[in-house]
C-alpha cells in the first residue's frame, strides 16, 4: 500500500447514500424491526434466530458463526467473476452482489454474539471461554474475530442494519442523585461486549417505541426515536430528527437522507456517492507483510505454517503463484499466520 503524505490531504466530502450506512434498531419484542429492515432496498435477512417467516425479502438461516463467515466471504469477494451481462466484462464479485443485494440485516446481534463464542469454545474444546486460560485469553479470540467479521461486511457499501433487544438499568442523576430508569440496547453497560462494539460502530441508533393498539384493536404502529433523551439511548453521526413516525421503512430512509443532506449543508460539504477505498494492499505488499511470519513461525511449527498454506491456496502452489487480480487469499494466510503468532506468543521481528 503507497504511504500517504499527510501535506498532499484534501477534506473529504460527505457521503449522500444508503450505501455504507450502518443501523442499530433495538426494542422490545413485536416492535417491527425485523419488518421495516426488509424492507430496506433489496433486503437479504440472516436469521439467526426464528422471527423472519412473516416477511417477504431475501433470507438466509444463520445457526452457527461458521455460517455467518460463508456469508460474509460472499459478499465481500474481491474474485473476479464474468459478468452475466457482457460475458467480456470480468467484475469483482461483490460487486456482481449489489445487483441483488444491498442492505444485509442481522436479526440478532445477541444470537451471532453467542454463535461467535460457541465456535470458539468448540475449537478450544471448552464448554465456556473463561476456561480457555494460559496465554490464550478466549474472550480476546473471540472477540478478534467478531470485529474482523463485521469490520469486513461493514467496509463494502452494504446498507448493514443490525437488530438487539433492549434493556433496561437504573442510572443515578449525577446532579441531583435522584435514580430513574434507562433504556439501551443489551450489553452496552459493557465495554468489552460484542453487541457494545456494534452498537458503537453504527451511524444509526434507533429506539422503537412501542405504541400499543387503537380502539378497533389494531396495531399502531411504532415510533422510532433517533437522539438520546433521558430515558432512551439513541443517536446519530449526522443531524437527524429527533422521531420518526410512523417508523416505516421509507419514512427511515427519508429521515436519513434527509439528515445527511442537512449535515452536508452545515458543513459546507459536497456530497459524494460510496465508493470502495481502493487504496487496499497489492500482491507485493501481502508478500512482504506474510514474510516475517513465515520466518518466525517456520524455526518453530513448520508442520502448522505448512497447513495454512495448502488450506488457503492449495497443494503444490507457492505464494507468489496468487495472481494479482484475486488476492483473498493472501489476505486470509497472513490473517492465519497473525493469528497463530499471537496465539503462541512467538515475536515477529
Amino acid at each position: 500500500m503507497a504511504k500517504i503524505n499527510l501535506f498532499d490531504l484534501e477534506p473529504e466530502n460527505i457521503v449522500g447514500s444508503m450505501a455504507g450506512q450502518k443501523l442499530y434498531l433495538y426494542s422490545m419484542n413485536n416492535c417491527g424491526k425485523t419488518k421495516v429492515a426488509s424492507k430496506l432496498p433489496k433486503a437479504l435477512l440472516m436469521m439467526c434466530e426464528p422471527g423472519g417467516n412473516g416477511v417477504k425479502c431475501l433470507k438466509v438461516r444463520v445457526d452457527k458463526w461458521s455460517v455467518f463467515k460463508d456469508f460474509v466471504n460472499q459478499l465481500t469477494s474481491e474474485k473476479l467473476v464474468v459478468d452475466p451481462n457482457d460475458e467480456n466484462v470480468k467484475l469483482p464479485q461483490w460487486e456482481l452482489m449489489q445487483r441483488k443485494i444491498q442492505t444485509v440485516v442481522i436479526d440478532t446481534v445477541d444470537e451471532l454474539v453467542e454463535y461467535a463464542e460457541t465456535a470458539t469454545c468448540q475449537e478450544y474444546g471448552v464448554s465456556d471461554l473463561s476456561e480457555i486460560t494460559g496465554k490464550v485469553n478466549g474472550y480476546s479470540i473471540y472477540r478478534k474475530d467478531f470485529k474482523k467479521q463485521i469490520n469486513r461486511l461493514c467496509s463494502y457499501g452494504y446498507t448493514c442494519v443490525f437488530i438487539g433487544h433492549e434493556e433496561r438499568v437504573t442510572i443515578t442523576d449525577e446532579l441531583t442523585g435522584k435514580e430513574y430508569e434507562f433504556i439501551q440496547p443489551k450489553g452496552s453497560s459493557n465495554v468489552k461486549a460484542s453487541t457494545r462494539f456494534i452498537r458503537d460502530i453504527c451511524d444509526f441508533c434507533i429506539y422503537l417505541k412501542p405504541n400499543g393498539i387503537d380502539s378497533a384493536g389494531n396495531t399502531i404502529l411504532s415510533t422510532g426515536i433517533s437522539k438520546q433523551t433521558k430515558q432512551v439511548f439513541a443517536r446519530s453521526r449526522y443531524d437527524m430528527q429527533t422521531l420518526i413516525e410512523p417508523f416505516t421503512a421509507k419514512n427511515l430512509e427519508d429521515a436519513i437522507l434527509k439528515a445527511i443532506e442537512k449535515t452536508a449543508e452545515e458543513e459546507g460539504s459536497e456530497i459524494n456517492e460510496w465508493k470502495r477505498d481502493s487504496s487496499s494492499y497489492d500482491k507485493h505488499d501481502w508478500l512482504e507483510l506474510i514474510k516475517p511470519y513465515f520466518a518466525a513461525i517456520g524455526k518453530r511449527y513448520p508442520e502448522k505454517l505448512q497447513e495454512i498454506v495448502i488450506t488457503e491456496i492449495g497443494e503444490g502452489r507457492k505464494l507468489s503463484d496468487i495472481p494479482e487480480e484475486d488476492l483473498v487469499p493472501l489476505e486470509n494466510v497472513f490473517n492465519k499466520l497473525v493469528t497463530f503468532a499471537c496465539d503462541r506468543n512467538i515475536i515477529v521481528d
